[in-house]
């Protein structure tokens, strides 16, 4: 897309709700000024043992426990099963 196409006036031609979501290397090709003008996020994992356990059991399909453990045939050992690789998960992070 050349520079010549985009409109000056973006309420005209842009959607309200478009968003870019971007992510880049650097790269020769790629001008630096898009990134360094851009909103910066980022995805951190949560600091400490207890704080990433509880991100575990917050995210699907753990966050709903009485439906996902009472599906299985066995769910106390399930319950211990799932806690133990939630543990060792936060370790790992």
């Amino acid at each position: 897309m050349s520079q010549s196409s985009l409109s000056r006036d973006a309420e005209t031609r842009t959607h309200k709700e478009f968003r870019l979501w971007l992510t880049s290397y650097p790269s020769a090709d790629f001008p630096s000024t898009v990134l360094q003008n851009g909103i910066k996020m980022t995805n951190e994992p949560p600091m400490g043992l207890k704080a990433n356990m509880i991100g575990s059991y917050s995210e699907e399909p753990l966050n709903q426990q009485e439906d996902f453990f009472d599906k299985n045939t066995k769910p106390v050992i399930f319950k211990k099963l799932v806690y133990g690789l939630t543990m060792f998960h936060a370790i790992i992070l």
